[in-house]
């Protein structure tokens, strides 16, 4: 090399030149990694929503199955007022009928749908007691959905909405049945509102309202 200038025509790389190629492939590189990150997250973030939206699903058919086949049995202890077995406020609702086959039932049991502190959250539970128990006291629990914030009931009956259902002698027209969950929850719970689909107790005698039990052998 003469004078300073490369034989043959040949170059190279210098200092800085190959320290700024390092410095834009490091920062190529982090954008990159960068944008895998979101693309997983993103993913994960999906997989999770359509998760909750379907346990939310299966949750929701299960209970419309099960307040569409509450039975409307009478406590004729009164024989001046019969009481259809039925009774609910805006936390918990409670009912005969057939147990789910989630909870392992069979035949008609006392079943009570209510929530319980979980920690910072709560639980949608679902108790269950065989009908000949006598009680719904004497019951088992089993969860039907976590992480909740509060549930809502409300019970429908002679044109207008009520939180609160005791010692009536008919089963309510609709019942209304809401979940909410935590702010940074994705899953979205649709009003779930159900009719009862039996409106007389086999073992009563009816009434000229044939949709009431009076009293009777």
């Amino acid at each position: 090399m003469r004078g300073g200038i490369p034989r043959g025509g040949e170059t190279g790389f210098t200092l800085v030149e190959l320290l700024v190629t390092l410095s834009l492939l490091s920062l190529l590189t982090l954008v990159l990694f960068g944008g895998l990150r979101f693309g997983v997250r993103a993913w994960e973030g999906v997989q999770a929503h359509g998760g909750g939206d379907d346990e939310v699903r299966v949750v929701q058919n299960s209970l419309r199955q099960l307040i569409e086949r509450a039975y409307p049995a009478a406590d004729r202890s009164d024989p001046e007022h019969a009481v259809v077995e039925f009774s609910g406020d805006e936390n918990s609702v409670t009912l005969l009928a057939p147990a789910p086959d989630a909870v392992g039932g069979s035949g008609r049991s006392w079943i009570t749908l209510t929530a319980a502190r979980d920690g910072r959250d709560s639980t949608l539970l679902i108790r269950t007691a065989p009908e000949l128990s006598g009680s719904p006291r004497q019951s088992l629990s089993s969860p039907l959905l976590r992480h909740i914030a509060a549930i809502r009931i409300a019970y429908f009956s002679n044109g207008r909405w009520t939180t609160s259902w005791h010692d009536a002698s008919t089963l309510p027209e609709l019942v209304r049945l809401r979940v909410a969950f935590g702010p940074n929850d994705g899953r979205v719970w649709p009003d779930l509102i159900v009719a009862p689909r039996i409106t007389g107790d086999a073992a009563c005698a009816i009434s000229a309202n044939p949709s009431r039990c009076a009293s009777g052998s």
